[in-house]
C-alpha cells in the first residue's frame, strides 16, 4: 500500500496529519495499530475499515474513529485511493475537551465511524480550508472543536 503522511500542525497533546493513500483493489491490506486516539476526516475517496469496534465503509464527510492500541485494517475493494485529515490525540487531551462537553460519559469510541453529519460540516470545512491554504495556526482551534463535536455527537 502506498501511503504518504505529512504533518500539518501539532501542539501539546495533538497533531494533524494529511494522509494520502493510493492503494487499490489489488493491493493487500496490512494490519496497523492506532497509537493514539484517532479521528480521521475523509476528504476524498472511499475505503473499508475494520477494527474491534466494527466494520465500516468510509466516504467523504465521514469520520474514522480509533482508540489507542486498537489494531485495524483498511482496504480499497471498489476504487483506488483516499485522502484524510488525521487528528491524532493523546488521551489526556481528549479528556480535557470532554470535560466541557455536556453528556459525555466516556472518551473511548464504541463505533468505528461517524457518518457525514450536518453539525460537523462547518468544522470539517474549516479543516480542509486550513489544509489547502496552509493555515497551520488554525488547527489548534479546529482540533478542539472537532474533538468536542465528535464527543457530543456520540454522547
Amino acid at each position: 500500500m502506498t501511503l504518504t503522511a505529512h504533518r500539518l500542525a501539532s501542539g501539546p497533546g495533538w497533531r494533524v496529519v494529511d494522509v494520502i493513500c493510493t492503494a487499490g483493489p489489488h493491493d493487500r491490506s496490512e494490519e496497523e495499530e492506532h497509537p493514539l486516539v484517532s479521528i480521521a476526516a475523509v476528504t476524498a475517496g472511499t475505503f473499508q475499515y475494520r477494527s474491534s469496534t466494527g466494520a465500516a465503509v468510509l466516504a467523504p464527510g465521514s469520520l474514522l474513529l480509533g482508540n489507542p492500541g486498537t489494531c485495524y485494517r483498511c482496504g480499497h475493494d471498489h476504487g483506488r485511493g483516499d485522502r484524510c485529515l488525521s487528528f491524532q490525540l493523546d488521551p489526556w487531551f481528549v479528556e480535557t475537551v470532554a470535560a466541557d462537553v455536556p453528556g459525555v460519559r466516556r472518551i473511548g469510541f464504541a463505533v468505528p465511524r461517524l457518518p457525514p453529519l450536518e453539525t460537523l460540516v462547518p468544522v470539517l470545512a474549516a479543516a480542509e480550508a486550513a489544509r489547502d491554504a496552509g493555515e497551520t495556526g488554525a488547527f489548534e482551534e479546529i482540533t478542539v472543536a472537532l474533538t468536542g463535536a465528535v464527543l457530543g455527537a456520540l454522547a
